[in-house]
């Protein structure tokens, strides 16, 4: 007699009594594994998605309300407005001509981003100077500055009031700083370059540490997507006036 009580057949499985409850519980847990898994699969694919279609919102309504309408005086005295600039590029940066240091610096650096954009796609943007000193920038002392830079610059001023609505259309900061007498101050400002669409519509500005190499290189690829989109829009014009014809 077994001590034990474990009979003749202790450790072994019955015949035809295979361990289904393990099998059945294994099924179960791998089944909820796999599901966990499959869904947050699906979690992490939805948020990347959402993110993706975030970043791609931000890209269409991402670039700030700057611009719009003005009306301004070029250097011969001439009334103009922005529609008068419908069509062309725009490298638009505020300054005044008694700056000492910085304006003619970036004027200069201004210049040159044109330069390369005409050696490279031809002479597309034009280089605009607005003055935010109206008191002393007559469109005589305006032209006389900008015959030191680009020969194509559009060189504007206007009244104390004009000067302000432009000035607030590109959120330009402006301060005069002490007078010494009514000819003697200078004026803190920002210092920062706007390039405006041929459809007289703001793109982008470039700060004080952008070099002209990379303003030009930034605006040749706007130029150019813009380009390829006209070529478009022109082909698909083309196949449409074809299919009426047929």
């Amino acid at each position: 007699e077994d001590p034990y009580g474990l009979g003749p057949n202790a450790g072994e499985m019955p015949k035809g009594g295979d361990n289904v409850q393990f099998t059945w519980k294994s099924a179960i847990f791998t089944t909820f594994v796999c599901g966990g898994v499959y869904w947050y699969y699906e979690y992490l694919r939805a948020r990347k998605e959402a993110e993706s279609r975030a970043v791609t919102r931000q890209e269409r309504i991402g670039t700030p309300k700057l611009g719009g309408p003005f009306e301004l005086v070029d250097r011969k005295g001439k009334p103009v407005t922005d529609k008068d600039f419908l069509g062309q590029y725009l490298l638009i940066y505020f300054g005044f001509t008694f700056c000492p240091d910085i304006c003619p610096q970036e004027m200069e650096k201004q210049t040159r981003a044109v330069e390369l954009i005409e050696a490279s796609i031809g002479p597309v943007v034009t280089p605009v100077f607005i003055s935010v000193d109206p008191a002393r920038d007559t469109p005589e002392q305006v032209d006389d500055y900008c015959n030191e830079f680009h020969p194509r610059i559009a060189g504007l001023t206007g009244t104390p009031e004009q000067v302000k609505k432009v000035s607030r259309a590109y959120r330009v900061y402006f301060n005069e700083g002490i007078r010494n007498s009514d000819q003697d101050y200078l004026i803190d400002h920002s210092i920062i370059h706007y390039f405006v669409g041929k459809n007289g519509k703001f793109v982008d500005f470039f700060g004080k540490n952008m070099t002209a190499q990379e303003m030009a290189d930034k605006m040749k690829i706007t130029i150019l997507e813009d380009r390829e989109k006209a070529k478009q829009r022109k082909e698909r014009r083309g196949v449409e006036s074809a299919e009426d014809e047929e």
